[in-house]
């Protein structure tokens, strides 16, 4: 039962699939398209950050900050959240490649959290002559990029239309990252137009942007997670640094780590127009990230709950939605040596 405040969250707690899904594993069966057994389940779309022609500098004192847990436990409460997270199954097939992505969404409830999750099913060949005859499946020279991009666009249109107004949205993943992270950069203002506060968590980064432009730091450290890991204590963060690209002034986001446990320190950042417009908002929210990890309890897979939940959200909807067995409906069937070799 919805309590008053959780009213309009009736759409949510749903299972979308992608006008085209149905359409496009069809066209495979009539193209005689063989599919693997075995999809690589959670083949993530790599976002590799880099430092070439960019600036770096700190926004505050370089020193660690403390946490509060308890101010995050009792201001979580009048804060409307969601979080994002995806799911990710890649078939290699002789006639191009195909992916099938579960998007998913999970709002925080008064009681519980709510789920709405988008299933997207693309194929992409560099075989002109398949995609002449097609009406849904992709021509792309790179399909690895191409899937990437269809992928940022989906995720993009999914969150500003599922995502609730007035709210903080955490996502896993960078902001800014990979040749197609403007799609994500240039649609910020799209957020904010809708009281929308769009906060990246990144838990796996090589990047050494920061102890690459700090002349103190030069030299000394594999990457920012490393010097991190020795100069943060559990319940602590670092101070903000801000990114800026010298050619595009757009591009640009602040960001700062955060240790929860005695583990592998994580990155958050957020666009830097988020960090003017909710400023104030900003130190409080650290604070329930913080309690959101403490929560969660996960010491060797550190991520804040509603995160978690939406993970296992998208990687349960693969699995409600069995492609396989959509494959086997439509005589989709695998080639001898993916069947040998497991996919």
């Amino acid at each position: 039962m919805l309590k008053k405040q959780d009213k309009g969250m009736e759409r949510l707690n749903r299972l979308i699939l992608h006008p085209d899904f149905d359409r496009t594993i069809q066209e495979l069966s009539n193209r005689n398209v063989f599919l693997p057994d075995y999809g690589d389940v959670d083949a993530p779309h790599v976002l590799n950050f880099t430092t070439t022609g960019q600036l770096i500098a700190n926004i505050e004192e370089i020193k660690p900050n403390k946490l509060n847990a308890k101010n995050g436990c009792d201001k979580v409460s009048e804060y409307l959240f969601s979080a994002y997270d995806e799911s990710i199954m890649k078939f290699m097939a002789l006639e191009g490649t195909a992916y099938f992505t579960t998007h998913s969404l999970v709002v925080a409830g008064t009681y519980e959290y709510i789920p709405i999750l988008y299933a997207v099913f693309n194929f992409y060949t560099r075989a002109e002559y398949i995609v002449a005859k097609s009406a849904y499946i992709k021509h792309a020279l790179d399909p690895e990029i191409e899937s990437k991009r269809d992928y940022m666009n989906d995720r993009l249109n999914f969150l500003l239309k599922y995502s609730p107004i007035k709210s903080v949205l955490f996502i896993d993943g960078p902001l800014i990252g990979g040749n197609l992270y403007t799609i994500a950069v240039d649609n910020n203002s799209r957020f904010l137009d809708r009281e929308v506060i769009p906060i990246y968590i990144v838990k796996n980064s090589s990047s050494d942007i920061v102890t690459q432009n700090i002349e103190s730091l030069k030299g000394k450290y594999n990457s920012d997670m490393h010097w991190l890991q020795t100069f943060l204590k559990p319940g602590e963060r670092s101070c903000f640094f801000k990114y800026e690209d010298q050619v595009n002034k757009k591009n640009c986001k602040v960001f700062c780590y955060l240790k929860a446990f005695n583990t592998s320190p994580q990155r958050i950042e957020m666009h830097i127009d988020t960090y003017k417009q909710y400023g104030k908002s900003i130190e409080t929210i650290l604070d329930i990230i913080y309690y959101l990890f403490l929560v969660q309890g996960a010491i060797s897979n550190s991520q804040i709950r509603p995160i978690a939940i939406a993970e296992a959200y998208a990687r349960t909807a693969i699995k409600l939605i069995n492609i396989k067995k959509y494959f086997e409906k439509l005589n989709i069937t695998p080639t001898m040596n993916q069947v040998r070799f497991g996919g």
